[in-house]
């Protein structure tokens, strides 16, 4: 797991599109996580190689339990990429935010991002 330089508590200046930066590219190592702050919001960015490269966010905090998931494993489940929360091994689709357990039962919230050139872009909706 990394962790990258936050930034204040003010949020910083988005893009057209609402996007805030989060981290260049570079910086998220392959098959793990990387906790980032943009102002007030800590954001897990995930780094993953299937048939190609994906990037996905979420929110750091379980919605079951609270539970940081930065440095949580990331695992496929049933041809889906997941991280498994370390509280209560609860497994989130990285794409959906959604529970493998409980039918779907739990929805971890997760952003839209984008790379721009070298750079990840994260939507904070």
């Amino acid at each position: 797991m990394s962790f990258l330089p936050c930034f204040a508590d003010d949020m910083p200046e988005a893009d057209e599109n609402g996007y805030y930066f989060a981290c260049n590219f570079a910086e998220l190592p392959m098959g793990e996580s990387t906790k980032v702050k943009i102002g007030s919001k800590q954001v897990v960015i995930f780094k993953v190689k299937t048939d190609k490269t994906h990037v996905y966010a979420m929110a750091n905090s379980c919605v079951h339990q609270g539970t940081a998931l930065a440095g949580a494993p990331i695992e496929e489940v049933d041809g889906k990429m997941c991280v498994k929360c370390p509280g209560h091994g609860i497994q989130y689709e990285l794409a959906s935010g959604k529970s493998i357990q409980e039918n779907g039962y739990y929805v971890q919230r997760v952003y839209p991002v984008k790379k721009k050139q070298k750079e990840i872009w994260v939507k904070l909706k």
